[in-house]
Parts: C-alpha cells; structure tokens; sequence
C-alpha cells in the first residue's frame, strides 16, 4: 500500500507579492510575503483538497526556509523528505501584477537551496510508495540539479507510481528557448500525467495551434495530457477519449498560483476517481477538467498562491454555484 497519495518534488520558495497592481517591480513600495514554488503550491492545493501529501525538496538553513517549512506543516504537507541546505540560501521571487491581474517575475538568488540537489537528497523507496510523485521545474534550470531529476524520473518509472510534471517555463531562468525546449520536452516525454498552458503546449511542440499540437505531445508514455486554455477553460486527453471543460466566469484578482490550483484539482480527481487514467471516459475526464477550473477559478479570486488555494468543501460548493463562460 502506498503511504502518501502524492509526493510533490521541486522548488519552494518565497513569492514577495506587490500590494500596489498596475505598478512596476521599479515602482512597487510594498510587497507581502507569501509561501510558493510551484509543486509546493500544488501540495498544499492536494492537502487542502484532502489528499495525503508530502513534499521533498530543499530550502535555506535561514529564516524563509523555517518559514516555509513550517508553512507546509501548517497545511497539512508532511516535510520529513524536505532538507535544509546550509550553504544556500532560500531562493526569493519579486511578483508584479498588472490591472488584468498577469504576473511578471523577477527571481533572486544566483544558485538557490532548491537548485542544489543531489541523489542523497531523496529517498527512493519513499518516493516509490507514492501513487503519484509530480516534478517541479525550475531545479532543470541549472545542469546538476537537472541531471539529479533525470535520474528520478527514470529510477521511479513504476507501474503503481505515476510521475506528474509542469513545465511552468519562466524564460528568464533559462539561457535560451532551445535549451528550454530540449530539456522540458525530455522530461514531458517520460512521465504520465502531463499538464501545461497552451503558451508552454505551442512551444513544446513547435505549432501554432492546440489541434496541431496535442498529437505532438501524447507522447508514448502520456496518459492524460492537461492543457489549460485561460478563460476558454481547460482541454483534457486520454488514450480514448478528448475534452475541452469550459471555464467558470469570475473577477480575477491575482493570477498567481492559478495553474497550480488548477493541477492540484486535476491530481486529486484523478486519485480520487478510483480509476487508472487511460480507463477514464469522455464524462469523467469532463468531471475531473471541471473540480480542476473550480480550483483555478477560486484562486484567482483572491491574493496569494497558497492562501489563495481553495478547501475541498469551498470547491464543491463553488462548482454547484457558479456559472461557466
């Protein structure tokens, strides 16, 4: 029996959000600190939406690492397989968000904890009880950490394991679109559960469409293929069935964190639909696409990516509520 429902490995770090939308990183004074990273994000969604979570990474041996740290166990993320890092540092994300609630970045720190990975870092066997284990991606930014992933990936390639990835390509961390493109479509070839935004699908793929694209992307071992569409919803794949759920009409507030709660929702109906993913029908890929544009749909409703990130219960009765586009 697998102990954890899903193990989230990559980076947690700490997003310093401006509190002044419209403003500039330039021009922004005051900026609130909030827990991120997107696979921790997606933990926290999972815990939030009651699954059983852990997550393994490394952070700073300083005070955004405790913070963090305890910031997981507070919602319910196990941090047995998460390490501290006495020689790097916690890595910090400067956010500025524009009056349509859209994001930029600006990422601090030259060689970050949660890019300073090693084999010794994770327990193998641990990872191997997990129903799912889903990969981060800024850790494939630099070369050594990205070789310690490559090699996780191909050592938990097992028949009761799933591997989940996000691409979540931040094109400032990387030193070109090539080395982007080559990377992230290596990984996106080697694991089951596969989700991106239709701008990551058009560069992953090289087309300029969602229909040219997705043949492009149901690679061999793809068992559902999750493209997320912004306001026009969500489109889901399996080796039988296709779906596009639309998306549910709400005020944005903050983007942050919105494809992660969309993830989270898309792994826990996945889990909690009892079902291995190639066997879902055209109907409950249309429910698991619509519990995970839920999720989305709340978080950019309100600040923050954690905090943003709705209860199972807040979700359920959200998706009774709400009307679609």
């Amino acid at each position: 029996m697998n102990y954890f429902d899903v193990i989230s490995v990559g980076e947690l770090l700490i997003d310093l959000i401006s509190q002044e939308p419209g403003k500039s990183l330039t021009d922004t004074k005051n900026f609130r600190k909030f827990a991120g990273g997107a696979p921790a994000n997606v933990a926290v969604g999972m815990a939030k939406l009651g699954l059983n979570v852990a997550f393994a990474g490394k952070v700073g041996r300083d005070p955004f690492g405790k913070y963090l740290r305890n910031y997981l166990n507070e919602n319910s993320v196990n941090t047995d397989l998460l390490q501290d890092d006495p020689f790097h540092k916690t890595r910090l994300a400067f956010v500025s968000i524009d009056r349509d609630g859209d994001r930029s970045f600006e990422f601090w720190e030259k060689s970050p904890a949660d890019s300073a990975l090693s084999l010794h870092d994770f327990s193998i066997d641990e990872l191997n009880r997990a129903n799912i284990v889903h990969f981060g991606s800024l850790p494939l930014c630099t070369p050594d950490s990205r070789e310690v992933f490559l090699q996780l990936i191909n050592s938990l390639e097992l028949p009761n394991t799933l591997l989940s990835f996000d691409p979540n390509y931040r094109e400032s961390l990387w030193n070109s679109k090539e080395d982007a493109y080559s990377v992230l479509k290596t990984v996106a070839s080697n694991v089951q559960i596969l989700k991106m935004s239709l701008e990551e699908a058009l560069l992953l793929s090289g087309e300029n469409s969602l229909s040219k694209a997705v043949p492009k992307l149901f690679f061999n071992k793809t068992k559902i293929l999750a493209i997320t569409l912004e306001k026009n919803g969500c489109f889901l794949k399996n080796q039988h069935a296709a779906v596009e759920v639309p998306a549910y009409k709400v005020e944005v507030k903050d983007s942050t964190g919105c494809g992660d709660a969309f993830l989270a929702g898309l792994l826990t109906g996945i889990i909690q639909s009892d079902k291995i993913p190639e066997d879902l029908n055209e109907e409950e890929l249309h429910d698991i696409g619509q519990f995970a544009n839920g999720a989305g749909a709340i978080t950019v409703t309100r600040y923050g990516a954690t905090d943003a990130l709705p209860t199972k219960s807040e979700l359920v009765e959200f998706i009774k509520s709400v009307k679609h586009f």
